[in-house]
């Protein structure tokens, strides 16, 4: 997976920095909004602005910083990374192809090479799409969550910290054999696609050596 993203690294990181911006920025203004609360609790509306100007500076800051991270991390996710990726694996991957025996090709289904080859990228794509976009955002997220709530009162940690161990022994369960089934359907779309496209290429012989009704067995 890291070979795969030759090329493509400088965007990887810089979309993985604003996915942890967002989370630090959305766990950031929870606590800030409740802090809103507090003071208005405690000072009156007009003593507001001149008690707390730093505290309220900064969450104007993080208001106004937060749709633009959003925006720049769309742009890479979007613009940089979900069309561009996979047609650069893609060309790697036919390289690569290319390089192969003539034996190589007589043993394997046109179409089935060429499903792996479609498959194959836009699988790493997603991988890398996961990690940096869903992934960092929920780790950055909940570690972030659980350090601001801890300053409150540490008891209040221990719900987070059952749900990050209820959910590791679900992704531990779920995940192996997900990616069993997941492997399996890619095999078998790509041995369908393969005994079309070839049925299709070779539509001549097929046609001169075999019958409509049996065409299809």
């Amino acid at each position: 997976m890291w070979t795969a993203s030759a090329g493509l690294r400088p965007y990887l990181l810089f979309m993985t920095f604003c996915t942890a911006a967002i989370g630090v920025f959305e766990a950031f203004l929870f606590s800030m909004l409740g802090q809103v609360v507090d003071w208005l609790g405690k000072t009156e509306p007009a003593d507001l602005w001149t008690s707390q100007r730093g505290n309220l500076a900064l969450l104007a800051a993080i208001l106004v910083a937060s749709p633009l991270v959003v925006a720049l991390q769309a742009l890479l996710k979007h613009q940089a990374m979900a069309g561009n990726f996979p047609m650069l694996l893609r060309w790697k991957f036919h390289r690569l192809m290319l390089s192969q025996s003539y034996s190589f090709y007589q043993d394997e289904f046109a179409g089935r090479v060429a499903t792996k080859v479609m498959q194959t990228a836009l699988a790493a794509r997603d991988v890398w799409m996961i990690v940096a976009d869903i992934l960092v955002f929920v780790a950055i997220y909940i570690a972030t969550l659980i350090l601001i709530v801890g300053s409150f009162d540490l008891w209040v940690m221990v719900p987070f910290f059952g749900w990050l161990i209820i959910y590791a022994i679900a992704v531990k369960y779920f995940v192996p054999r997900l990616a069993k089934v997941a492997q399996q359907q890619a095999d078998a779309r790509s041995l369908m696609t393969g005994r079309v496209t070839d049925a299709y290429t070779n539509i001549a012989t097929v046609k001169l050596f075999s019958h409509t009704k049996r065409e299809a067995g």
